[in-house]
């Protein structure tokens, strides 16, 4: 008779001997996308062959890699569907090198629809899109002293969160607590922060994102001013500049790969799952969560 499946002390399914490696490297990438989409896949494909060399099965992408434009309205513009060109391109990426590729967010085009998604999409070493997630909180920010950002003015929200279980592992991909429980051991959180916000909050929640899940958070990021010929030229303003600081922090909150500040580039770290199954065990924070009272604010009681 089959043994039953082990559990972890957490309450989650104890299958990491499911996968096909506990242990593997992953590259985070940190780049200055502009509005140019050859020059970003250019740019796609280099990472892709310096992740190669290294041994790396995983290479994550920041949001808007494959466009950063100067408004909304190029955003609009540029928008393609999951199987258009574009995102074709880069599914070609993932099958030439044989790698995953977390590629978060595109300007998702649908069909009959006013509004585009910003869409982080999941391809595996085929070139086959293995998972989905369209942006549910929009970011609409007044930054005191700073910029106005209205990304609902042109985005539609999406409505449901995103599990993609691979021989990798199980990837949450956005960065919502209830995935720990839907069984992911690694969030996938990609970003475009400003600067007066990555500043102050970037790197306490993506550790705490890591601590509370017990997961492995893996954070690309844009880095850098933007487009700077093009805001000069046409609109005498200052270009968009985005924080940066791509790493990889591991279940504990030890950040333990970082982009150099500024500077596009590949960070390589080694994802341990038997380490996420070490921590939980050791800490079953899961065990400890009130369903009962979380029922009641979901009811609004």
């Amino acid at each position: 008779m089959a043994s039953a499946k082990k559990k972890d002390d957490a309450g989650s399914p104890d299958n990491s001997d499911e996968f096909k490696a506990t242990k593997w490297r992953v590259g985070v990438v940190q780049m200055t996308s502009c509005s140019d989409p050859e020059k970003n896949i250019k740019f796609a494909q280099f990472m892709c062959e310096e992740a190669s060399k290294q041994g790396v099965k995983m290479v994550c992408f920041p949001e808007n890699f494959a466009f950063m434009g100067l408004s909304s309205i190029e955003s609009q513009k540029f928008s393609q569907p999951l199987n258009g060109k574009v995102i074709s391109e880069y599914c070609q990426l993932a099958k030439k090198f044989g790698l995953f590729l977390s590629l978060g967010g595109f300007q998702e085009k649908r069909p009959n629809r006013p509004k585009i998604h910003n869409t982080h999409i999941l391809v595996d070493p085929s070139g086959s899109i293995v998972g989905k997630y369209r942006k549910a909180h929009l970011f609409d920010v007044d930054v005191p002293n700073g910029q106005s950002f209205r990304e609902s003015a042109f985005t539609e929200p999406g409505k449901s969160m995103a599990l993609a279980r691979t021989p990798l592992g199980n990837f949450g991909i956005t960065m919502y607590c209830s995935l720990r429980r839907a069984g992911a051991n690694i969030l996938l959180i990609p970003a475009a922060f400003a600067m007066k916000t990555g500043r102050a909050h970037w790197e306490v929640l993506l550790r705490a994102r890591a601590i509370e899940n017990q997961c492995y958070v893996i954070a690309a990021a844009q880095c850098g001013k933007h487009n700077v010929d093009r805001y000069h030229n046409e609109t005498k303003k200052a270009p968009r500049e985005s924080y940066g600081d791509a790493c990889v922090i591991d279940p504990w909150g030890t950040v333990i790969a970082r982009g150099v500040e500024g500077t596009p580039g590949l960070s390589v770290a080694t994802i341990d799952l038997l380490h996420v199954r070490k921590i939980r065990r050791a800490m079953p924070v899961a065990d400890h969560r009130r369903a009962d009272i979380y029922a009641k604010f979901k009811d609004g009681t």
